[in-house]
């Protein structure tokens, strides 16, 4: 299955295309609530939102409702259509470094899962940094290498002498960061990085009913609700801003 092509961006996925709102799952609308509510206490509540990767259009949907212009970009062809043509939504086809969105026309800029996927993380955080206005919020969402779920399927696969799980490594994700990798990432671009949080497990979201048999999908439950408890969920999410003098 090809997964890349030209910039690297993601081009295929597993996950359908939802018809209708009504199919959007209620734990990503909940999710995206949770992270609009975040957006707004960085005093970022109206003005441009750029969802990047936009996939489904789910997050532009609920950022409308919101009050936010929204627009999108969008390398899967189908993904693209379906967002322009169902939505109604601004939506580009391709990557960010091929938008030429102008400088300072966003007040907040988004990557939902899709950092990972990026062939130079920098070089299009980068771009989010030129394009947004000062002041504006930058919203990362993406696995987290050193989530208790990980540790677990790591050693369980060590101990038998399995290859890694080929959803967290090449061709699928390019990257893999932790709190730390993922900081340094977003300030070299020259955003402040104001809070990093976890976000539901994924075996609860992302990958919610995964595992080939009743056994393996009570194991990843049990280990994502003792993740939650521990503070070691597999995804997270970072908030950072531009700096009003930039």
């Amino acid at each position: 299955m090809q997964l890349y092509n030209g910039d690297a961006l993601l081009v295929e996925r597993p996950d359908p295309l939802p018809k209708g709102e009504d199919l959007f799952p209620p734990w990503k609308m909940q999710e995206h609530q949770k992270l609009l509510d975040e957006i707004a206490t960085f005093g970022v509540t109206a003005g441009s939102l750029l969802d990047v990767g936009c996939f489904s259009g789910m997050f532009l949907t609920n950022a409308r409702k919101r009050g936010f212009e929204v627009a999108g970009i969008e390398p899967n062809q189908d993904a693209f259509a379906h967002v322009r043509n169902l939505l109604g939504c601004e939506v580009v086809h391709g990557s960010l470094a091929s938008a030429h969105f102008p400088p300072g026309h966003f007040s907040a800029v988004s990557f939902l899962d899709v950092i990972e996927h990026v062939k130079d993380p920098v070089a299009d955080l980068k771009v989010a940094f030129r394009i947004m206005r000062p002041g504006g919020v930058l919203v990362l969402a993406t696995p987290n290498v050193k989530g208790l779920l990980q540790q677990v399927v790591k050693s369980k696969r060590n101990i038998l002498r399995q290859p890694w799980c080929p959803i967290d490594d090449v061709p699928w994700h390019l990257w893999g960061f932790t709190r730390k990798s993922l900081t340094l990432c977003v300030e070299k671009a020259g955003f402040l990085v104001k809070k990093i949080s976890w976000l539901e497990p994924s075996p609860l979201s992302t990958n919610l009913g995964a595992g080939s048999s009743a056994l393996k999908r009570a194991s990843l439950w049990a280990v994502a609700q003792a993740s939650k408890r521990l503070g070691l969920s597999d995804r997270m999410v970072l908030f950072a801003q531009k700096p009003e003098s930039a």
